[in-house]
């Protein structure tokens, strides 16, 4: 079995301790995303985090927990946060400081996205599902006002991380315990 086929059979392993954690399944386009694509980076400054990702810096489980922690006290926000029912469940980031949520009402299948863009310091919600989203991104058809409009064209629609020009690897915040 190639590397890549090994790391992909693992991720579809670990996603299962997530949703566990969670107390809820992941939407199935997000599962379809993660298993073609793995961990990179999207339109140059936008990753989507992973289960159990080399980099601490989109591992799904670290950024589930970081994201709350750092929004938790933030008393004006439109939504509650995971782990609270219904609370957003945070699934991206960008390069700028902008996060990016599901907003798990119902079935994971009609979750919604939702961004908080750092800069304007609110939430924005898009009625998509996360590959929709990005297909919007990716063609113009979105634009989330925290986002840079110079976007489009970009030289990498996506980049994997095995790609990158200085692919360090930190070790992990669970690895240090």
């Amino acid at each position: 079995m190639s590397r890549r086929r090994l790391r992909l059979a693992r991720r579809s392993v670990a996603r299962e301790p997530i949703e566990a954690e969670l107390g809820t399944a992941l939407p199935q386009d997000y599962k379809d995303f993660v298993r073609i694509y793995d961990e990179g980076e999207f339109m140059e400054f936008l990753g989507i985090h992973v289960p159990a990702c080399r980099s601490p810096h989109v591992r799904f489980e670290a950024e589930v927990h970081a994201v709350q922690k750092a929004l938790l006290d933030d008393e004006g926000l439109a939504y509650p946060l995971w782990p609270n029912p219904g609370g957003l469940i945070v699934f991206g980031k960008t390069d700028f400081g902008d996060y990016l949520f599901w907003l798990p009402h119902g079935p994971p299948e009609n979750w919604r996205v939702v961004v908080w863009g750092r800069g304007l310091q609110k939430f924005e919600t898009f009625d998509r599902d996360l590959t929709e989203f990005l297909a919007g991104l990716a063609t113009g058809e979105i634009l989330p006002e925290d986002f840079p409009e110079g976007m489009l064209p970009c030289d990498h629609l996506f980049r994997p991380s095995s790609e990158f020009p200085s692919a360090t690897i930190l070790p992990s915040v669970d690895a240090a315990k």
